[in-house]
């Protein structure tokens, strides 16, 4: 999903041009600020042309003020945590509007108003440009491991037939996983780790001893 909000939030800045507006309720959050509801950010370029056009922005029409949708949630308040043995505090993202496409329960993302989106899951990763949410991603999650020392994963869990959205985390940085049931259905566990951690050997005999 591509959007051009009003720009009245504060920005941060993530990286390589990057930079994310906080949508109504989450504004003066921090970026790793740990709570059970979703939180939205309005993320947008700085003019670099991220979507494969002529423009900049990373809209789909190159157009400079398009920003794209993220949201970030802990590990523990997302249905995602049955898929893997999860940190306290790992973290899921997605891209696109509303919720992604796991059932959330009890919270939702946090718009302000006390709503809640529900949205059609096919149709959810096409609304991402590719390389846009690509790009978005590889600064992204960089910037969640700054921001909490803690944070050892990034996950995301895409439907098992989003090939759209699979594509856009691996050329993201992203590692993909396992398949895993969740009540909704079937996902594909694809996760992003520090490369302290990320290189550790999981070998026996590398193990302490």
């Amino acid at each position: 999903m591509v959007v051009t909000p009003p720009d009245s939030a504060r920005r941060t800045v993530i990286g390589d041009g990057w930079s994310l507006r906080p949508l109504a309720g989450t504004s003066g959050e921090p970026l790793g600020a740990r709570r059970p509801a979703a939180r939205g950010y309005a993320a947008s370029c700085d003019g670099t042309d991220r979507s494969g056009g002529g423009g900049g922005g990373g809209g789909e029409d190159g157009g400079g003020s398009a920003e794209l949708l993220v949201h970030v949630q802990a590990v523990p308040h997302h249905p995602v945590r049955a898929c893997y043995p999860f940190g306290a505090h790992d973290v899921v993202v997605w891209l696109g509007d509303g919720d992604d496409e796991t059932d959330h329960g009890d919270h939702g993302t946090d718009h302000g108003d006390g709503g809640t989106d529900h949205g059609d899951r096919g149709a959810r990763a096409a609304r991402v440009p590719e390389e846009a949410g690509a790009d978005l991603l590889r600064v992204l999650v960089p910037a969640l491991f700054a921001t909490d020392a803690r944070c050892r994963r990034v996950v995301a869990a895409p439907d098992e037939y989003d090939g759209h959205a699979q594509r856009v985390l691996l050329a993201g940085g992203f590692r993909r996983i396992t398949e895993a049931d969740l009540p909704h259905g079937s996902v594909v566990l694809f996760a992003a780790e520090p490369p302290e951690v990320a290189g550790l050997s999981t070998a026996l005999d590398d193990m302490p001893h």
